[in-house]
């Protein structure tokens, strides 16, 4: 069993745009029986928290396990190979390179924490979401262990379940987030248990998860939850009261300019009539993500430089900001970014610069209806976009369809989706995860400039 899961699970990180050496598909160390060949490589899942700003203030970040391998996950070796496959995927990702901008929560066993791995793990940024079971024995030597690691700086989160029994008390000292689900909404129920969890140690902060709805994340942000995290970021709903202020319908109508291939005087008039959206403009071709030597400031130069395929990602963009502020516009756009971006990586191979462009568009769009509050037909019959893109948001057909279906597949638990859609597009499996740690990291670079 554990030769199956190693195989299934292991594999080293290649750079995005180069084939992965033969050593990346072996296993991340050794196990205790040879794996056999011909599994593809572990895909990690990410899922976005929000803090009680609404935009993303944390990544939750686990392993992908078959329906069939869920049975076998409370199993001691089983958990030990699950971290350590965890613990290599976000070391080659380079998951460091986030915790600059963003925490990363992390599942982890307690057996786990004497890992060589956690040694040099970096605390800032950090939060190990410990797991444990009813038969976790808390004794002296774990005990010890989250002393040291507590007093090296990390941080730690337990599910409020596990918490609330007695037999885990001796964590609380340790604990500074505590999830809890709230899939039920029953109300009571929740601040119950809040308030019984309070009542033993001051000072946690709660997550709540498995958020399913806008309303349901209005509640909890009432009941002072910290962070928040589920399908609610990204679900579509209330589409029957669009959300298309002036702004937005002037960035469609300069859209539908570009898309035409209006002059550039044209367009510069333009902007001048939409001083808001100049000073925009202006503001993101001087940000240090361009790199110019010299500022910019006009008009005219600033669409020179841009050029038309990079202003038009660039207006698209500002759809999901252009309105009247909405709840969680920052954070749809975020994920629109990370989804467009490892879209546009995976086509990199077999696509050309602006077929890419056009996948990146796609990838935006995608999202476009959630944010706008509209059907997607709607949306989209209000913008001039090439057929491709239509056929892969609406009909996921096309030439660009896998790669958007594969982008959306690396935020879901669809471990199917991404072997048939990786081998479809002619990308290893275990390139992916690069992709979208960079796509996650290039993320927070550009959407400062938004």
């Amino acid at each position: 069993m554990l030769g199956r899961l190693v195989g299934m699970l292991s594999g080293n990180k290649p750079t995005p745009d180069t084939p992965p050496p033969p050593a990346a598909k072996a296993a991340a160390s050794p196990a205790p029986q040879a794996a056999p060949a011909a599994k593809p490589g572990s895909v990690m899942r990410r899922e976005a928290m929000l803090g009680r700003d609404q935009k993303v203030a944390a990544y939750a970040f686990m392993l992908r396990r078959a329906p069939d391998e869920l049975r076998d996950a409370s199993l001691p070796e089983v958990q030990r190979l699950y971290d350590e496959t965890l613990l290599n995927n976000l070391t080659n990702m380079d998951v460091a390179r986030l915790l600059a901008q963003r925490q990363a929560f992390i599942p982890i066993s307690v057996a786990s924490l004497n890992h060589p791995l956690i040694a040099d793990w970096p605390a800032a940024g950090t939060v190990w979401h410990l797991k444990v079971g009813g038969n976790t024995a808390i004794d002296e030597a774990l005990l010890a262990r989250l002393t040291e690691m507590k007093a090296a700086g990390h941080t730690f989160a337990l599910d409020a379940d596990a918490l609330l029994s007695p037999a885990h008390h001796p964590l609380l000292a340790f604990v500074d987030y505590v999830l809890l689900n709230v899939s039920s909404e029953d109300i009571p129920t929740i601040t119950n248990q809040m308030a019984a969890i309070s009542k033993l140690a001051s000072g946690k902060q709660f997550v709540a998860t498995e958020v399913q709805t806008l309303e349901a994340f209005h509640l909890c942000h009432k009941l002072q939850f910290a962070r928040f995290m589920g399908p609610f970021i990204t679900r579509h709903e209330n589409l029957n009261s669009p959300v298309l202020g002036p702004s937005r319908a002037k960035v469609l109508d300069l859209m539908n300019r570009v898309r035409t291939g209006a002059e550039q005087s044209e367009l510069v008039e333009n902007f001048r009539h939409d001083p808001a959206l100049s000073v925009r403009l202006l503001r993101y071709v001087n940000s240090p993500g361009i790199g110019l030597l010299h500022k910019v400031g006009g008009i005219e130069q600033a669409l020179m430089i841009m050029g038309q395929d990079k202003l038009y990602r660039w207006l698209t963009l500002i759809l999901f900001t252009g309105g009247q502020a909405q709840d969680l516009d920052q954070a749809v756009l975020e994920n629109a970014l990370v989804r467009a971006r490892v879209a546009e990586q995976l086509a990199s191979k077999a696509l050309f610069a602006k077929a890419r462009d056009e996948v990146f568009v796609t990838g935006l769009f995608s999202l476009l209806d959630v944010v706008m509050r509209m059907p997607m037909e709607q949306v989209l019959k209000q913008v001039s976009l090439p057929v491709e893109i239509t056929e892969a948001i609406v009909s996921q057909n096309g030439p660009y369809a896998p790669y958007l279906g594969l982008a959306i597949a690396c935020e879901q638990d669809d471990l199917g989706s991404i072997e048939t859609l990786s081998a479809q597009i002619g990308r290893d499996v275990a390139e992916i995860n690069a992709i979208h740690m960079d796509a996650l990291l290039w993320t927070q670079e550009i959407a400062v400039d938004v």
